[in-house]
């Protein structure tokens, strides 16, 4: 599964007016004379993977610079990448910057316009360019781990570990957050039960509060109440003309007449309706005169659970029982949750350390894992660089245990490298030179290119500094390693220029007085031709064709 660089196109970017090309698969060569301009065709592509722009880079200052890299992505497994970030996904993607007079820049996947860090992010897998200023990638511990984790096969394992970190961060994360609800919660359990407590004490019924209010306003009253119902009393009864006795004389003078029409007679029976309502309301009134018996006791009653409810309903600032009833169910609920908080926290503490101790074991084993491949690794790297040159060139693996996990495991590691006998170890990043880093880079590239899917990956003149033998060797790695990916070199040498599948050359041209860059691919003929050129100068000699013919053979 090869990622692809098939066309790049770029418009008014520094001395370019206008160029397109198209790349193949395999391995492609780039020359030119110094100063010819492959150093801008590299700046317009480095835009492409997130570098930062300005208007300095319009060779017019008055429209638009626009490039564009087309990628053919068919068997490389970002659709998921895409998606989620809401691209379109296309087998042959198109990635275009473009920036504008005023210095402002817009990115753009497909025609969808996006921010610069998520085409950094994607470009970034799908174009590796190495310069020889990039030794800071050689201080960065996931470089390394990445090359380890892929020779000891154990990059399921570290990427579980990952997760598994990840969701410990979110634990803790809740953890805290639940101790900071449940601290808060404390300071006021104590007072929310003694509130409960008393609402629940306090045995409140619905309606309640309305028939006290209603029977203390009869108590308190009891005195004139006695007096009506007593006055009442002797107008119904204890009085010879009591309403009682005049409705009985009525009735006896009407059961004299009754018998002479059946009129008196129904008259007669509604005035006995009436003696009948009469005594029931004489004994209502007796009723009631006898709830007045001990009085005095029953309203200090009333008036302490009257006293009660108030002074309930003011604490927590309601008008009724129901509300008080209400309070009461929301107090028992919040008592319930802090319990219920309690309880989570205590599993989340169990889950934090059944996470931590997988953690722990798998960062161990990831840690074992990798000290046994160091070996294989310093030899492999160390034979390469023999072939490239560095001879006398040697590494220093240490893999040492931080204090702290990070997402490859709990492992820090040390590279240390002296390029010749007799020569301190120092950090690799510290001392390399750029035509060393360019090599160490590709040696462990080539190395990656058999165990991981790569990006298209541009090299910078990595030649510098070797010739001959070396060169050779240098040509015949690149080829090996565009079995399995795309490479492109930007080289001065002719044994590398060579050994590409497809050359391509950079040239400037004037174009009305205003100086302009090209890029052709050569043919057969033109290569031989530039090639010779490249051996010997400028004036072309018939053995330098004849060498150039030997090496493209």
């Amino acid at each position: 599964m090869i990622i692809l660089l098939t066309k790049v196109s770029i418009k008014n970017f520094a001395l370019i007016d206008s160029l397109e090309i198209n790349f193949t698969k395999g391995f492609s060569t780039i020359t030119g004379d110094t100063g010819s301009g492959k150093s801008i065709l590299l700046n317009a592509l480095s835009l492409i993977i997130g570098k930062r722009a300005d208007r300095n880079l319009l060779k017019n200052k008055k429209i638009k610079c626009v490039i564009e890299a087309e990628f053919e992505l068919e068997n490389f497994k970002l659709k998921k990448i895409f998606e989620k970030n809401n691209l379109d996904y296309f087998n042959q993607s198109i990635f275009r910057r473009e920036v504008l007079p005023n210095g402002k820049s817009r990115s753009f996947i497909n025609d969808t316009p996006t921010n610069l860090d998520l085409m950094k992010a994607i470009g970034e897998k799908l174009l590796d360019i190495h310069t020889q200023n990039e030794s800071l990638i050689l201080s960065k511990d996931n470089f390394f781990f990445s090359l380890i984790d892929n020779l000891s096969e154990q990059n399921n394992i570290v990427k579980n570990f990952s997760q598994n970190l990840t969701l410990h961060k979110e634990l803790v994360f809740e953890l805290g957050k639940l101790n900071r609800i449940n601290v808060s919660f404390q300071n006021d359990y104590d007072y929310n039960l003694y509130l409960l407590n008393e609402l629940k004490d306090a045995k409140l019924l619905i309606g309640e509060q309305k028939d006290l209010e209603e029977n203390l306003k009869i108590l308190k009253n009891s005195e004139e109440i006695i007096a009506s119902l007593n006055q009442i009393d002797n107008l119904i009864q204890n009085d010879e003309k009591s309403i009682e006795n005049q409705i009985r004389s009525l009735n006896i003078i009407l059961s004299n007449i009754s018998k002479f029409s059946d009129k008196y007679s129904t008259i007669k029976k509604r005035i006995e309706s009436i003696l009948i309502e009469l005594e029931d309301i004489k004994l209502e009134f007796m009723s009631s005169s006898s709830d007045f018996k001990n009085n005095t006791l029953e309203l200090e009653e009333m008036e302490s659970r009257l006293n009660l409810i108030y002074t309930l309903q003011k604490k927590h600032s309601v008008n009724s029982i129901s509300d008080l009833i209400q309070k009461t169910n929301n107090l028992e609920n919040k008592l319930e949750k802090n319990n219920n908080i309690i309880i989570d926290i205590e599993n989340l503490k169990n889950d934090i350390m059944m996470k931590e101790s997988l953690l722990k074991e798998q960062s161990k084993k990831i840690s074992m894992s990798r000290k046994k491949v160091l070996p294989k690794l310093k030899n492999k790297i160390e034979s390469i660089l023999t072939n490239l040159g560095m001879k006398n060139s040697s590494f220093i693996f240490n893999i040492k245990e931080s204090e702290n996990y990070n997402k490859y495991g709990k492992d820090i590691i040390e590279v240390l490298f002296s390029a010749n006998k007799g020569i301190d170890y120092s950090p690799i990043f510290k001392v390399v030179s750029g035509g060393e880093l360019s090599r160490i880079l590709l040696s462990i590239k080539s190395i990656l290119s058999k165990h991981l899917n790569l990006p298209s990956l541009i090299f910078d003149e990595i030649d510098t500094g070797i010739s001959g033998e070396m060169s050779n060797a240098m040509a015949n790695l690149m080829l090996k390693m565009s079995k399995t990916m795309q490479i492109i070199s930007i080289t001065h040498l002719p044994q590398i220029a060579a050994k590409g599948e497809n050359q391509y050359n950079v040239s400037k041209y004037q174009k009305s007085g205003i100086t302009n860059i090209k890029i052709i691919k050569l043919n057969s003929k033109q290569r031989v031709e530039e090639i010779a050129k490249m051996l010997s100068g400028d004036i072309v000699s018939s053995s330098a064709l004849k060498h150039a013919k030997q090496l493209l053979n």
